[in-house]
């Protein structure tokens, strides 16, 4: 059986489907954990996150939770999320 160009590159990407998908089930795992972690400190962070109530304030909160969020995150990344969620903002203000 002789292997073609087609079917190394036909492999190649099934395997790099196969470990994102992994990779993205360990993220969503990760992610899953610190939502339960914020929920059981809701009570407490609501009264405090309703005081922010100008846009200054609302930009300094978002730069903090990104700073201390994003450590382990690339900042290409970063960016890259921030352009998607002010995406799914829009169509939600819309």
């Amino acid at each position: 059986m002789k292997i073609t160009r087609d079917k190394i590159r036909q492999l190649v990407e099934q395997e790099v489907e196969k470990r994102s998908g992994q990779e993205a089930e360990k993220r969503a795992g990760d992610v899953a954990r610190v939502s339960k972690k914020l929920d059981s400190f809701s009570s407490q962070l609501e009264p405090l996150l309703g005081r922010i109530d100008t846009r200054v304030e609302f930009e300094q909160f978002l730069k903090d939770a990104i700073k201390l969020s994003s450590k382990n995150v690339k900042g290409s990344d970063i960016i890259a999320a921030m352009r998607e969620v002010y995406k799914q903002l829009q169509k939600e203000v819309k």
